[in-house]
């Protein structure tokens, strides 16, 4: 405390205007007043870090004068005999900007001047590997990574590193010779432990959207599941709110934004001028299609407009894929909600890559997109999918023989339930952390989700936690409060599913883990002996009732581990529903928080 206010007293007698030594140029107050022999004078003040900490280590010098220093702890220094006058003082330490301040003869009082000033860390570094899409995907050497003006050649690796830079948003373009220029964003958020790592580049391929080429699309995050749901507000609680509307963990590219209504295609201006045939921003998924999710439903409003767009089409499968548009361009300018329909009939049985944005019309406009849906048939506002019941005892789950069937397997085996971003984990701050889901595999990116009484507790420290209403009202153990669904091949590798959970309280938990078949055959699986749960017994109607209170990141061994045998599914897909009921009444929200899921 006693050397921040040091730090402000000496800042009030600072005259002086500093400048990043990019480039040392003076700054104000550049008179020349050396010829007159004034005496020797000390210059002393206090450096801090752009926290406002005091900076030791720190090394001053004088541009004209052999007279030197260096901060102590507290960030002072004194630099003695000084002549009186006009000097160019420098402060430099490894890992932060170098600075230089211009002290002026009026600057001196009584013979002492006060330099303080900040120096901002710059130690951060962008890093990433180019591909060569011409060449096998092999890495692509001296091609420049450009931040501002300073260029990086990537090394025979396909390696670049940009360094020295303060933790901020950066965009970098990547040049090569005639290929297409490709840009990046970088948040600051996106530095762990001061260095950003960028995924793998590949440059040099033909666009077949803009900014994407073929191998972009066939690898780009599938559309697995028949819904998504974009948005912060709470329509149709808890159908849609906050915690449960994961639209904006998929793959965009332009100025996107994830707003109160839904997540909302903008446009960049930055990327030239009009233009109706190559999409500007848009958000962007691969998907199989079938007779069950043929039907695109896409319901959505604006601000500001017309919004000019389109759904755009690739088909995979063709010798040649090229971008299709499904009919002519929209303009739509309404700040209603409206559904639209696309017709994918003609993709049936295809792997296909879907996206959906804005074209620039020259002014700004923004598309909110509320809900993407796939079904049999059109999907009306927020209303369930339609569809076929699977049974009349999972009628409630609103999970439909369609969107069993349509949802498409699973490639990953381990997921988690943890949110490990450091950012703001809030109603307003949640969408980098949503999207860093993908990144660690989080169970909220990669399982489906519909919450039909309650929403979800997503930022949990024990992990992510679907969960049923409170209080004492009705209960039952066949009408599921929310659930997350996922579809697996299951082979003889890949059939044991772990789950670690737990529990809060004294009172028990009652969930399920359904298994449902393309054929639609339905059993309730009881977890085997492998488990490891403090209190763990077989409820009524397939439920499985638990308490466990113990587990949390640092000791994940105390979670509760249930195991399932899978293995009666070899070589067939099945589709895992883990749903939560309100078994009984007591008086509190009853929780299945998930610490991992593997199948192995």
């Amino acid at each position: 405390m006693r050397q921040k206010t040091k730090a402000k007293q000496l800042t009030a007698y600072l005259l002086t205007v500093c400048f990043l030594a990019l480039g040392s140029t003076s700054c104000t107050n550049d008179e020349n007043n050396n010829d007159v022999n004034l005496g020797n004078g000390n210059v002393s003040g206090i450096i801090t870090d752009d926290q406002s900490n005091p900076l030791q280590g720190v090394s001053v010098t004088v541009n004209d004068a052999d007279i030197s220093s260096t901060t102590d702890v507290s960030g002072s220094y004194t630099l003695t005999g000084l002549p009186i006058g006009k000097h160019i003082i420098t402060f430099s330490k490894q890992d932060y900007q170098t600075v230089s301040c211009t002290v002026a003869p009026k600057q001196w009082s009584d013979g002492t001047a006060n330099i303080s000033t900040s120096m901002r860390y710059a130690a951060a570094k962008i890093t990433g590997r180019l591909l060569d899409a011409q060449n096998g995907k092999q890495p692509l050497a001296g091609a420049t990574a450009t931040v501002g003006s300073e260029p990086v050649t990537t090394g025979s690796d396909g390696v670049y590193t940009i360094s020295q830079l303060p933790l901020d948003n950066y965009t970098i373009t990547f040049t090569y010779g005639d290929y297409a220029p490709v840009t990046k964003e970088v948040k600051a958020d996106d530095f762990k432990d001061g260095v950003a790592q960028l995924p793998d580049i590949i440059m040099g391929g033909d666009e077949v959207l803009p900014g994407l080429t073929l191998s972009d699309l066939k690898t780009c995050t599938p559309w697995m599941y028949n819904e998504y749901r974009g948005g912060r507000n709470a329509d149709n609680y808890p159908q849609f709110d906050w915690s449960v509307n994961y639209m904006c963990t998929l793959d965009m590219m332009g100025n996107w934004e994830e707003q109160n209504e839904g997540t909302t295609m903008r446009v960049d201006e930055s990327k030239g001028g009009v233009d109706y045939d190559h999409l500007n921003t848009f958000i962007y998924g691969r998907k199989h299609i079938t007779e069950d999710n043929k039907i695109l439903t896409v319901f959505a409003r604006t601000h500001q407009g017309p919004a000019i767009w389109n759904v755009v089409v690739v088909d995979l499968s063709e010798q040649k894929p090229q971008a299709k548009k499904l009919g002519d361009n929209i303009s739509f300018q309404d700040g209603n909600y409206k559904n639209f329909t696309f017709d994918l009939s003609a993709y049936v049985g295809k792997d296909i890559a879907i996206a959906i944005g804005t074209y620039y019309s020259g002014e700004w406009v923004q598309l909110v997109l509320r809900r993407l849906s796939f079904a049999p048939s059109a999907t009306n506002g927020l209303a369930w999918l339609p569809g076929t019941p699977i049974n009349e005892q999972l009628e409630d789950l609103h999970l439909t023989q369609d969107m069993v069937r349509a949802t498409m397997p699973n490639e990953m085996n381990s997921f988690t339930g943890i949110t490990t971003y450091e950012g703001k984990k809030n109603r307003d701050e949640y969408v980098w952390a949503y999207r860093d889901w993908n990144k660690t595999g989080h169970v909220a990116a990669y399982w489906g989700l519909t919450s039909i009484t309650k929403d979800c507790d997503v930022f949990t420290n024990e992990g992510y936690t679907i969960k049923t209403r409170g209080g004492d009202g009705s209960v039952s153990t066949t009408k599921a409060e929310s659930y997350l669904y996922s579809k697996f091949a299951i082979s003889n590798n890949r059939n044991k599913f772990t789950l670690r959970a737990r529990n809060f309280g004294d009172n028990a938990t009652y969930f399920k883990l359904i298994a449902i078949t393309d054929e639609m055959n339905v059993k309730y699986l009881q977890p085997n002996s492998e488990s490891k749960v403090s209190d763990l017994k077989e409820g009524p109607d397939g439920t499985i009732k638990f308490r466990h209170s113990n587990g949390d990141t640092g000791h994940p061994e105390n979670y509760g581990k249930f195991v399932f045998d899978l293995s009666q599914y070899n070589g067939k897909n099945v589709t895992l529903v883990l749903a939560v009921y309100k078994g009984e009444a007591n008086g509190d929200e009853n929780k299945v928080t998930i610490y991992s899921i593997d199948l192995n």
